[in-house]
């Protein structure tokens, strides 16, 4: 399970970035564009957690850190657009998604310890 998510953080933080950097054209649409924000980052932020449980911190933080600097290299795209209220978006989605995993492990740690 871990191998798998290894490898789908990777795909998907690529897809991330082609379609934040890519011609707008070639962006997906499924919704409204700051749901499908902060459920790209939340999927990206939980499937890194899993990936890696022992570095759940730095992924929280890289996932801040990504978002910010993919919303500044849109600044060179010409065509796309950034800012501050998408990245915020990114970042709350990555840090949920890692959060959420973290708390569910340290409920399953419990939950085994106790029984």
């Amino acid at each position: 399970m871990r191998r798998l998510c290894q490898v789908a953080a990777v795909g998907l933080t690529l897809f991330i970035v082609f379609v934040t950097l890519g011609p707008l054209r070639d962006r997906p649409q499924t919704g409204h564009p700051q749901g499908e924000r902060f459920a790209a980052y939340f999927i990206l932020g939980a499937v890194f957690a899993v990936a890696y449980p022992r570095h759940r911190g730095w992924i929280a933080a890289g996932v801040v850190v990504g978002s910010i600097a993919l919303e500044l290299g849109q600044l060179a795209i010409p065509g796309r657009d950034a800012g501050l209220p998408d990245a915020a978006v990114k970042a709350l989605g990555g840090m949920m998604g890692t959060a959420l995993i973290s708390a569910s492990a340290y409920t399953l740690r419990v939950a085994r310890s106790r029984a």
